[in-house]
């Protein structure tokens, strides 16, 4: 058994190959985050501090895919370190859905061209979009906290007077979820009924589920931290948090963990069947290969 995996319940691990390998693909960036996978064969990933895209496909072998991602801002005076792009996701179209801490928006990249396509409501800027996914229908959701602002904090005079989760569906912007300072990480589940959001604050340590139909939240689903998270085709959540990788199931229990050099911030399931995990983690990037059996 790999020895950076612990085991907490065997029976509902069994998915997990626990012979996987671990590969450093990058280790020379400032802070990646926003995975996302692409069936052509090949990764990109955020480098916030950098504004810089990059594409993956091998060990050392990234290379720019866009720059500037996420601030074409002239005065940074009010944003924090971080101001480029962040989380990251393909629609069904093979749009690219970018979110922009600096510009405060959600950005379209489809062609060759970006474009901005959510740019926050009452005529102000969103205040640094950080997560996001978009399900098979076109349906867009999205964390906005306040990290890529000045200090992390939220600024009313500038941006949004406070933090959300949003919904963008059939041409409307709905705030559905106002129950976290500092909203991260938002996943869905396979069946897309299911829409998990958390996030990394010790002082808002719950993972909640909402119905991503209705946007009503149905139950705290654990007593967990983490920063970005995914769902494996059976539904178990892969959460990316201080102690590492943790796996839990559908009734909030934990399965496994596995413990990485580095702290990992986000992650997303890619390679030819989708059973590698690519892991976005501080100016580290690892690939976990054959993760799924």
């Amino acid at each position: 058994m790999n020895p950076s995996l612990t085991l907490f319940n065997a029976k509902e691990a069994a998915p997990v190959n626990p012979v996987f390998e671990t590969e450093v693909w990058a280790n020379d960036c400032r802070f990646t985050e926003g995975p996302v996978w692409h069936p052509d064969g090949y990764y990109l990933f955020s480098d916030i501090p950098a504004n810089c895209i990059y594409r993956i496909s091998t060990e050392g072998g990234k290379e720019v895919f866009l720059e500037p991602s996420g601030c074409t801002c002239s005065d940074r005076s009010f944003l924090s370190d971080q101001p480029g792009s962040n989380g990251l996701a393909f629609d069904r179209q093979g749009r690219l859905y970018i979110c922009q801490h600096g510009n405060g928006a959600v950005a379209q990249w489809s062609g060759g061209t970006i474009e901005s396509f959510l740019t926050g409501p009452d005529d102000r800027p969103f205040n640094s979009p950080n997560d996001i996914v978009v399900d098979s229908t076109g349906a867009v959701f999205f964390s906005d906290p306040p990290y890529g602002l000045k200090d992390q904090q939220l600024n009313p005079a500038l941006r949004q007077a406070g933090a959300a989760v949003y919904c963008w569906r059939d041409g409307l912007l709905n705030a559905f979820c106002r129950e976290f300072r500092y909203p991260n990480g938002v996943c869905l589940s396979p069946d897309e009924r299911t829409l998990y959001v958390g996030s990394s604050k010790p002082f808002e340590r719950k993972l909640l589920a909402y119905d991503a139909v209705t946007l009503q939240v149905q139950r705290q689903l654990a007593d967990e931290n983490c920063d970005g998270l995914k769902c494996d085709p059976e539904g178990r959540l892969w959460l990316c948090m201080k102690e590492g990788l943790l796996v839990i199931g559908t009734d909030g229990r934990r399965i496994a963990l596995i413990r990485l050099p580095e702290e990992p911030a986000n992650c997303c399931w890619g390679g030819r069947d989708g059973r590698d995990l690519l892991v976005t983690a501080r100016n580290y990037v690892f690939l976990l290969r054959e993760l799924l059996r």
